[in-house]
């Protein structure tokens, strides 16, 4: 049976994906066609993480109420070793992205306002910007699935 701070994880490794997968896919998809509204990417981040925020506290409520001894106990050694050791390859490949996109940072400057129209200080801050915000989710989701593997195959 799942404990609380597994069920939790589920909660948030499927609320990031389905939230900001849907997000990222829909600024691909802007850059894909070329064009670069920089009001439906802010207006699409802010949805996203009101919608990812209200997921987890609905989640955290619903789950604290079906099972309020588990929601209420201390996190003891074996959570805090699974989130120490997951946080290792998360914050790995964060670093790995950030410094990716920051040796990426001068192509994507010269490049983005040659295939996208727009001004050009809004794409290169739109490119940038999802590109530091993918780096984060995925980032999260190692970090999410780690634990989970963990509370899988050590029980």
């Amino acid at each position: 049976m799942m404990g609380f701070r597994e069920k939790m994880l589920w909660v948030s490794m499927v609320a990031v994906t389905a939230i900001w997968g849907s997000y990222l896919f829909d600024v691909g998809w802007l850059l894909a066609r070329g064009t670069v509204d920089a009001g439906q990417a802010y207006g699409g981040f802010i949805k996203s993480v009101i919608l990812v925020v209200g997921v987890q506290i609905i989640a955290t409520i619903v789950l604290a109420i079906s099972a309020p001894a588990d929601a209420n106990a201390p996190v003891d050694a074996r959570d805090r070793e699974f989130a120490a050791t997951a946080a290792v390859p998360a914050y790995n490949l964060l670093c790995l992205l950030v410094v990716a996109i920051m040796l990426a940072t001068p192509a994507i400057i010269a490049a983005a306002p040659r295939w996208l129209t727009g001004d050009a200080a809004t794409i290169n801050a739109v490119i940038i910007g999802n590109a530091l915000l993918l780096a984060l989710v995925l980032a999260h989701l190692v970090d999410c699935g780690a634990q989970l593997w963990r509370y899988r195959r050590e029980g």
